[in-house]
């Protein structure tokens, strides 16, 4: 029993990938009725019960909208049919499916690196465990709520796989008990967090000797140039891009990102792999770490934005109410509409 509860914290977020591999392929949804009867016959009171229907997953919806796109673009149809705008909106719901379907990858690669962290005890584990545990229990709570409502239709599948959910959903609490309680330390490959360093990067620190007063103008006006410079020879070409090259522009983004994330794999491996373990073991923990980093970045991300949008609606709000302080007991201004 106790080496299958050191086992669990690595088998458990295999289960989720497969709750997850399969959601990529199969999707459920509740189908309403499309009336309202007066009829109060029990056929007609069953037919207005809403019911849970399967449907292509991601991957079918994704496949759908290329094929759907690719009959509007065909030469068949008038040649006085102006579909831009159907074609735009076909487009931009194609590419928010495949970043969801990026996301979803993203999760699913994740399962893998919460094992293999756990395996080699890298010390940032606990933290992709924080994320992917209470993740998957809320996206497995929904599909047990469906395979319950297909056993009610009698769906003789979902008998199978309500169980599997229920299983995982069971070892998935109990490997994250596990991993809370867990005393033992995890320290295992120390030196990736160090790994954005100056001195790992191979910089040496820059010079911090004040100059003359002119300096801070010069990389003032250097700064706005180089706004300049970008605003008008990157940004604006690459939202021209973007808005007339959808589908080229999002694989092309995609592609950058893939060779971005290669290169950091292979510069965390160079910095932080350990001696004890072959190349490959080194690239998994390299490539969860990467994983681990875009999770830290995302949150901090996140989190600064919505301080930053506190701060500014803040700042608005006491502006309105000095104005109208100012208003109604000094009279300096007019209405406040004119301000």
């Amino acid at each position: 029993m106790t080496q299958f509860k050191k086992k669990l914290p690595i088998l458990s977020p295999l289960f989720i990938a497969l709750v997850i591999f399969h959601s990529l392929f199969v999707d459920y949804s509740v189908q309403f009725p499309d009336f309202i009867s007066s009829d109060s016959s029990e056929p007609s009171r069953e037919m207005m019960k809403p019911k849970v229907i399967q449907e292509s997953g991601l991957v079918g919806k994704i496949s759908y909208l290329e094929s759907f796109l690719a009959e509007l673009e065909s030469k068949e149809l008038p040649i006085d049919t102006d579909l831009e705008d159907t074609k735009d909106s076909v487009k931009r719901a194609l590419i928010g499916q495949k970043l969801f379907l990026g996301l979803v990858l993203f999760y699913l690669f994740l399962t893998f690196s919460a094992s293999i962290t756990y395996a080699f005890r890298a010390w940032f584990h606990k933290s992709i465990a924080h994320v992917l545990y209470p993740v998957s229990l809320v996206v497995l709570l929904p599909k047990l709520f469906f395979q319950l409502n297909l056993m009610a239709q009698e769906d003789v599948l979902s008998y199978f796989y309500f169980v599997f959910l229920v299983f995982t959903y069971v070892i998935t609490i109990w490997a994250y008990r596990l991993i809370i309680k867990d005393k033992e330390s995890f320290e295992g490959f120390q030196a990736l967090q160090f790994s954005s360093s100056l001195e790992e990067e191979g910089r040496s620190p820059s010079n911090t000797k004040t100059g003359t007063y002119f300096a801070p103008i010069f990389h003032v006006l250097v700064i706005i140039l180089i706004g300049i410079l970008i605003g008008n020879l990157v940004y604006i070409p690459i939202f021209l891009l973007q808005k007339h090259y959808v589908s080229e522009f999002s694989y092309f983004i995609f592609f950058l990102i893939a060779l971005l994330s290669v290169f950091y794999i292979f510069n965390y491996n160079k910095v932080g792999g350990e001696k004890e373990n072959n190349k490959w073991q080194n690239l998994a923990v390299s490539f969860a770490y990467l994983q681990y980093r875009f999770l830290r970045n995302g949150f901090l991300s996140i989190f600064s934005t919505i301080l930053i949008v506190l701060f500014v609606t803040f700042l608005f709000s006491l502006l309105l109410f000095n104005i109208d302080l100012i208003q109604h007991n000094l009279g300096l201004f007019g209405k406040t509409s004119e301000f």
